[in-house]
């Protein structure tokens, strides 16, 4: 029977880490290794002692890099299949019967993930728990091109994104999130662009699409692989920090990704930022942000135009 390793990168989420471990002990089956690389300061819990029964190895390292601690974590593992967890996940009771179940069925198949059943609900709780709005959001994204929800893992010329929330049945795709589970072969060849730093926006993206050009169908979304998100407060701050980056390295990816397409590519992401101006001008109209969270996008965006990289 195939071997299962989950690397799980943390840095000060303890609460949620424990909740994510708890739902290890739930599995109908357990894996095999579950690799902790801690980038954290100090470490709350000792959590091979707290979860005893479950194959945990845990990792203190001195760096602050998701890229990082993924490469890292694979270098630990041995596992045959190697699965990506963010620490404030919860597992549904098959998720890791499921994926092994999938890959002894799928041959062929180099990735899968599994699918996130509360995405929708709690986007829509981003924007005050109204349904219409995060509808409206949602139309006015695809119009864009700019990330939205839909029933396929697509990576858009802008640079930006589908997320395949509304599936009931295996689909392919073109890119898996930071939830892909992967044969242990995909390392010999790729691995996670560790020019991206920090939480590393994109970095599921750069990864998995290289791989479904290079070997068109073989990553997938198995609905029955089911997990919740629990979006950990902190997991995305509105800062100037995360503005550029989420400027800089949305930028960097349709760089690498798309820049040789064309003046199409050209046109859809600059299509796409204007669409992201627009969202945040009408989040300080509706008093959900700041002018200054506002401005920080347009000097992002200018500062992309004025180096003239596109």
């Amino acid at each position: 029977m195939m071997t299962v390793s989950f690397v799980i990168p943390t840095i000060g989420r303890s609460q949620e880490l424990k909740s994510l471990l708890a739902s290890f002990t739930r599995q109908t089956v357990k894996p095999n290794e579950i690799i902790i690389v801690d980038q954290g300061d100090k470490r709350d819990v000792d959590w091979k002692i707290e979860f005893a029964n479950l194959p945990i190895q845990i990792y203190s390292v001195d760096f602050r890099s998701l890229t990082k601690a993924r490469n890292f974590g694979v270098s630990k593992s041995s596992g045959d299949i190697v699965g990506f967890l963010d620490d404030d996940i919860v597992l549904g009771g098959d998720y890791v019967k499921n994926i092994l179940q999938f890959f002894t069925g799928h041959q062929q198949a180099l990735g899968v993930q599994g699918l996130i059943t509360n995405f929708e609900a709690t986007h829509t709780a981003k924007v005050g728990g109204n349904g219409l709005v995060y509808r409206a959001y949602n139309l006015f994204a695809k119009i864009f091109l700019l990330n939205n929800s839909s029933r396929t893992n697509k990576l858009l010329w802008s640079g930006r994104n589908q997320y395949a929330s509304r599936v009931d049945k295996m689909i392919g795709c073109e890119w898996l999130s930071g939830i892909g589970n992967y044969r242990r072969k995909v390392f010999e060849e790729f691995t996670f662009d560790e020019n991206l730093v920090g939480y590393a926006l994109g970095e599921d993206k750069l990864f998995s699409f290289p791989i479904s050009e290079k070997y068109p169908g073989s990553l997938f979304l198995d609905p029955t692989i089911k997990c919740e998100h629990h979006h950990a407060d902190g997991g995305r701050p509105q800062s100037r920090a995360w503005v550029e980056m989420k400027i800089d390295y949305t930028y960097y990816l349709w760089d690498k990704l798309f820049r040789e397409k064309g003046i199409l590519a050209v046109a859809a992401y600059w299509w796409a930022n204007l669409g992201d101006l627009l969202v945040v001008f009408f989040s300080l109209i509706l008093g959900k942000n700041s002018p200054r969270f506002f401005w920080w996008h347009v000097i992002g965006y200018w500062k992309i135009l004025w180096r003239k990289t596109v």
